[in-house]
């Protein structure tokens, strides 16, 4: 059984990119490996640059939460197997390595980040071109 691999940050723009997963996920009969990245953030380190105590488990318990979210906005097929992974890292690190054992990588065109006008976020400019499977970027509709 294959394996396309999706990534969610929490936001609606991640609703579209996981519904169009979890479709070609049903269609193909592949496991969805929905990802989800975490990372320290950096206004937590202290005056001296060392990480400053974090909750930990909250940060984890954040990105399940996010993840779930996004979950229950998306019309997802019935009898869809779904493995949830939340881990630490950055975005792109986390989705590239998540590519090393997909057959498809899906990602949304924008996430949380700021600057709303560009075509392609961050994470997607990182990832495009630099993965060992095909990777699709599934536009937002725009209101």
């Amino acid at each position: 059984m294959g394996a396309i691999a999706v990534g969610v940050d929490g936001s609606d723009r991640s609703v579209p990119a996981l519904e169009w997963a979890a479709k070609e996920a049903a269609a193909h009969g592949h496991v969805l490996r929905v990802y989800t990245a975490w990372s320290i953030p950096v206004t937590a380190l202290s005056p001296g640059g060392l990480p400053a105590p974090y909750p930990i488990d909250e940060l984890e318990s954040d990105g399940r939460a996010a993840q779930d979210a996004v979950i229950a906005k998306a019309d997802m097929p019935a009898d869809l197997v779904i493995e949830h992974h939340i881990v630490e890292g950055g975005p792109s690190a986390v989705l590239l390595d998540a590519a090393k054992t997909a057959d498809l990588l899906v990602i949304g065109s924008r996430g949380h980040g700021g600057f709303t006008g560009l075509l392609l976020g961050s994470v997607g400019n990182q990832i495009t071109g630099h993965t060992n499977c095909p990777v699709v970027v599934v536009p937002t509709a725009h209101h």
